[in-house]
């Protein structure tokens, strides 16, 4: 027969929250230490080519970073793709009306 544990449901489900916990801090440091190691090698660095690439690796480290650092469930509320178009300053039903509530004449044939 299996041998069952003492502890209860309820403490083995906190022990693996806190293990998942200590080794995504394990994981946050290491990236920090590389994000460092990358930027001082950025920093010493005269050559174009080696530069372009430190400067991807950093984005890379520092947007991973930031997943993590944000957690698994958030999400970004993202705009919709129609909001950054721009809006015509002429409404397009015509000008305005003129004085006196007639509608301006629209003429074409100039």
């Amino acid at each position: 027969m299996a041998k069952r544990s003492k502890d209860s449901p309820v403490d083995r489900v906190e022990e693996l929250r806190a293990q998942r916990a200590r080794e995504l801090q394990a994981i946050v440091d290491r990236l920090t230490a590389e994000l460092a190691q990358a930027e001082v090698k950025f920093i010493a660095t005269v050559d174009q080519s080696e530069r372009i690439q430190l400067k991807a690796e950093i984005a890379h480290f520092t947007m991973a970073l930031g997943r993590l650092q944000r957690g698994h469930y958030t999400t970004r509320r993202r705009k919709p793709p129609e909001s950054g178009l721009p809006v015509p300053a002429i409404p397009p039903s015509g000008p305005a009306p003129t004085q006196g509530g007639a509608t301006a004449p629209l003429e074409f044939d100039t």
